[in-house]
């Protein structure tokens, strides 16, 4: 038996594991069928959501299954039983920057042993969980370099980890065609200004274009503030990390700037009060208000 919740599953439709919270999530489409991923179980599990989301399963788990979950604790009175205390789990890190591929349902149930070979193939392998390029670098800031190096992260096709996912522009090259925010977060130190219809972001780092050293720029119309954040950072040192927008060379030659785009919450920009280092220990900025 286990003492926490049960947080993963096999899912029958990703064929792989999958976290609760994307579970529970995901029945706003439809419910995806899930399963104990022990090997001698492999009973069929739902997502539940009370004070934590987990999954558990309406005809029990097989006896003797390590993810059955103990109801009650020992009491110090014979006889009688006290309730299992319910402490908040902390939130997934996410594996996967996007949301992750189209998930159709099946309408064919698994066979036991097609289940069973499921849960062979994937006994090693993290569980789903996909996060916005916010929830990411929110992500990222909580962890020590020590974990960013072990904690998994997909970009696209590309298997990172926290670590390789992240380029910094502290240590970059000045040849700002060699950065790759298409397949990588790239992030550094920044300053936020407010002009009369705008506000101005720019980085500390500087490229090289024709002998000159350019920044880059992000202008923001105040008519549409992207991220909806900036104007609390005005005046002060920030870090800027963008991912899928490729910067060019304005019309007057003195910067590189590209566009914001809120169209998706897995590409653009974001940015986070004070200034954040690969080797920044946990929750070392604040979160935007």
């Amino acid at each position: 038996m286990r003492d926490e919740l049960m947080r993963e599953a096999l899912c029958w439709q990703m064929e792989s594991k999958v976290n609760a919270d994307f579970a529970y999530k995901a029945k706003t489409a439809f419910e995806l069928d899930c399963y104990c991923p022990n090997k001698n179980c492999l009973v069929k599990v739902h997502p539940k959501k009370r004070i934590n989301t987990y999954f558990y399963a309406p005809e029990r788990h097989v006896a003797g299954c390590p993810n059955e979950a103990r109801s009650t604790e020992p009491s110090l009175y014979p006889g009688e039983s006290h309730p299992r205390p319910v402490e908040e789990t902390p939130k997934p890190v996410p594996n996967f920057l996007g949301p992750g591929p189209a998930i159709r349902k099946k309408t064919v149930e698994p066979t036991r042993e097609e289940l069973l070979q499921l849960a062979v193939t994937v006994s090693t392998l993290p569980a789903y969980y996909p996060g916005t390029l916010e929830e990411v670098i929110d992500a990222w800031i909580q962890l020590t370099p020590g974990e960013r190096a072990l904690q998994p992260l997909t970009i696209g096709n590309q298997h990172l980890t926290y670590e390789t996912a992240f380029t910094f522009l502290g240590t970059a090259s000045d040849e700002i065609s060699l950065l790759n925010p298409r397949e990588r977060i790239i992030f550094g130190a920044s300053t936020v200004r407010e002009a009369d219809y705008s506000f101005l972001i720019e980085s500390r780092k500087r490229f090289l274009h024709d002998a000159k050293k350019l920044p880059l720029l992000l202008v923001s119309n105040k008519k549409k503030v992207l991220p909806d954040y900036i104007p609390t950072l005005v005046g002060q040192l920030a870090t800027l990390f963008w991912h899928g927008a490729i910067p060019g060379l304005t019309d007057k030659k003195n910067a590189f700037r590209f566009d914001l785009d809120a169209s998706s919450p897995y590409a653009g920009v974001a940015l986070r009060s004070g200034e954040l280092a690969p080797w920044a220990g946990a929750g070392a900025a604040n979160a935007p208000v």
